[in-house]
Formats: C-alpha cells, structure tokens, sequence
C-alpha cells in the first residue's frame, strides 16, 4: 500500500511537470468554390515540415499535397478532378506540370520484349533449334565424337548469349565461341578501341554493343524509342523467352547427311517432401531417331544427383537386341564415374 504522504507529493510533482493540452482548432472546411473540371493557378509559398506545401488559391492560402516537387514562387495550373467539402483533388492541367512528375518507363530490353509479345495470346512453347548442315560430315567411328559437336549446337545457339557475355567479361568464356553465335553476325562495326584486340575479341566485344537496327519481321510497329531487331534476331529473342518461361530446348536437326535427330532438354518440374525439403535439382533429355538397323528408337533419360534412369523404345525385334546390351551400357556408366544406371526397354505399342 502506497503511504498517503508519498501520494500526495507524487499528485504534486506530476501536476507541476505536465503542461496542459491547447484545445485543438477545427480544421476549416471553408474552400473555393471550385467545381470538377475548372482550371485554377496555385502560387507555392513556402514548403510544409511535413512534405506538403502553402499555396495560394483564388485568394485564399490552401495546404496542397504534391505528387513532384515545388519551391516557393513557382505557379501550377491545375484542374479539379474530385471534391469533397473538405478536399479538393486536382491534377496538372498541362504538359509542363506534367513534367515534373516522374512517370514509369520501360528499359530499352522491357520496350524490346515488349513489342515481341505485343499481341501474343499463344501459350509459352519449348524453345527450338533447328540446323540445316549436319553437325558431322559422316557416322563417327566412335560415338563421342558426337558428343562434343552437340553439345556446341546448343551451347552457341544463341540461347545463353547474354549469360555467355558476362562470363566472357569474367575471363571465364573464350572470345571465339562468343563471336560464332547468332547475335555476333549482326554485331556493329569495330570501335577504334578495339582495333588492336585480336579478331575474334574485337568481334565479340562490338556484339556487345547495339545492334544494327531494322524493320520488324512481325509487322508490328515497335514503341517509340525502342530498340529494333534484324529478323533474325527476334525469332531468336523470341526463342529465348521461350526457353526461360518453359525450361525446355529443343533440337532438331542432321547429326550427319541423312540421320536426324530430334533432341529434348528440360528441366523436371520438382516437388517437396513430407519434410518440406526442395528436392534434388532433376533434368530430363529424350532423342528420337530412326536408325538404318534397329528403326525407329525413343530413348529418355532422367538424371538426378544420385542416379540415372534411362527408358528405351523401339520395335518389337528392335527391343530384343537393345536389352542383351543393357548390362554393358551399365559397365560403360559406371566406368565414367556416372551415378547408378537404371534401365529399361519397351516394345512399341501397335498402332
């Protein structure tokens, strides 16, 4: 219990501190008579603590809340666009009240995606390469001759140009395999900085710069002040949007005179467990090729972190033969290091 002495000197010490509260004025709702849709001249007197400014309006001195900034003497036209009996709601009333005020604008690669995707309603598809010279002149001796040569056909597609040149910034891609893709043939002429870098630099260090500019292919008129593409190129961008959207490329093409090839990449769409864990990162790759001896043949193959699995489809007498070389396929995987194979072949279905 709080002693009465030690109260009362308590009442007295608070009493003596505490100020007392001025009554609060009530805000004035006494505004111009200004209907929706009148111009008025605001003058800016002078800028408020708290970001707002006093103006003078039709005589009176009004707080005007601004969307750019002011300083005192400046003059605004405005026009009334809302009112209430205690607020009026006005914005610029010409081009130079507008420019002050910042509007949003799109980079030069948002204006340029933009126009691509003007008027496409289509679903995102898998990105696809198509080549018209075989990538070897004739059947390899060895298959892993193959494997570097497709490898270079997706990797200089042009898909990762952009990732290819911060890397080459780095000093961590070479100059040459910049230069052979796509976007390097409708690079601008050399600046004179680059006059005395190697050939192959020079030309992948002028790819960077802006590219020559075009009509569109697509008809459409591009935005005002943005980039434009040569043809080539925005079925190529086109492509790459794609491939970002879908996480899926597509290959098609002659592996040598004669042979095609239709070649898949994707990445697996992946899915948490009960633990709530991301799951190992999962990539797909399916070929379909008809071969002159076991016809026409669909391999797909999943590799995750800690194996690969590999189903194969073929013809009836074609299945036969491919499952007698399973076990050697496993040795091959296992002799390179590769994660455990688990394989399977199935005869296709009749049609």
């Amino acid at each position: 219990m709080i002693p009465t002495d030690l109260a009362a000197r308590l009442r007295i010490l608070t009493e003596s501190l505490v100020n007392p509260v001025s009554p609060v004025h009530e805000i004035s709702a006494d505004l111009p008579e200004l209907p929706v849709g009148q111009r008025f001249a605001a003058r800016i007197e002078n800028a408020l603590p708290d970001g707002t400014f006093r103006a003078l309006v039709a005589g009176r001195s009004l707080t005007l809340a601004l969307p750019q900034p002011a300083k005192p003497g400046d003059t605004l036209e405005l026009v009334v666009t809302a009112r209430t009996p205690r607020l009026i709601i006005a914005e610029g009333a010409d081009a130079a009240f507008a420019e002050h005020t910042a509007s949003p604008t799109l980079s030069r690669a948002g204006q340029l995606i933009s126009t691509l995707l003007a008027g496409e309603e289509r679903a995102p598809q898998p990105a696809t390469i198509a080549r018209a010279a075989p990538l070897l002149p004739a059947p390899p001796l060895q298959a892993a001759r193959l494997v570097p040569a497709l490898q270079q056909a997706v990797v200089e597609s042009g898909l990762f140009y952009e990732a290819h040149q911060a890397q080459w910034i780095a000093g961590r891609y070479p100059a040459a395999a910049l230069a052979r893709e796509p976007q390097s043939r409708h690079a601008v002429a050399p600046r004179a900085s680059n006059a005395a870098a190697p050939p192959a630099a020079a030309e992948a260090a002028t790819a960077v710069e802006t590219l020559t500019d075009a009509a569109p292919a697509s008809g459409r008129a591009p935005a005002p002040g943005a980039p434009v593409l040569p043809a080539e190129l925005q079925v190529l961008v086109q492509q790459q949007l794609d491939a970002a959207a879908t996480q899926h490329i597509i290959w098609r093409g002659d592996i040598w005179p004669g042979q095609g090839l239709k070649w898949e990449i994707a990445a697996e769409e992946r899915q948490r467990d009960e633990t709530g864990e991301a799951p190992a990162e999962q990539w797909a790759t399916r070929l379909g090729l008809t071969l002159p001896r076991l016809g026409e043949v669909d391999v797909a193959l999943t590799l995750t972190q800690g194996k690969v699995s590999l189903a194969i489809t073929a013809t009836a007498d074609s299945a036969d033969t491919l499952r007698q070389g399973l076990g050697d396929l496993a040795d091959a995987f296992a002799a390179a290091g590769l994660p455990p194979l688990a394989a399977g072949v199935d005869a296709h279905e009749a049609a």
